[in-house]
């Protein structure tokens, strides 16, 4: 990567942001943020669905170099997490699901972010209920 190591990651990160926030095929996502929050949050300010992308909170920066090249190459996490409020959990498990694998296929080509390639990806597809019923799926 080419620039510093912060501006590398930052210029990843911000172009996760950017796919995320222009795919159609996540739902009717009302914003992408870096953050982290529990699904309450949003949830009681009315802002689902919502999309966060989350660096290295799941795990380190691996920094390797070669001997005959200055270059730095990182390796790192990002997880990207979105909250759907649904109207329960046996018709909604497929929707977030689909969700879940659309943003896989987004990013899945090496040539999607500007620096950078995916080497690995986990879908994990879950829900929680609020305090009064309410079904928040991730």
């Amino acid at each position: 990567m080419a620039g510093s190591s912060s501006s590398s990651i930052n210029t990843i990160v911000d172009s996760v942001i950017s796919s995320l926030s222009s795919a159609t095929t996540i739902g009717p996502i009302t914003g992408v943020y870096e953050r982290d929050e529990h699904p309450a949050i949003p949830a009681n300010e009315g802002k689902l669905p919502i999309a966060y992308v989350v660096p290295l909170i799941e795990g380190k920066d691996t920094v390797n170099t070669t001997i005959d090249d200055d270059s730095l190459y990182h390796s790192f996490p990002i997880s990207i997490v979105a909250y759907y409020s649904m109207p329960d959990v046996a018709t909604s498990l497929r929707t977030v699901r689909n969700y879940g694998y659309a943003v896989l296929d987004l990013f899945r080509a090496k040539q999607s972010l500007p620096i950078g390639q995916i080497t690995s990806a986990i879908v994990e597809v879950g829900y929680w209920t609020a305090p009064g019923g309410q079904v928040v799926h991730y």
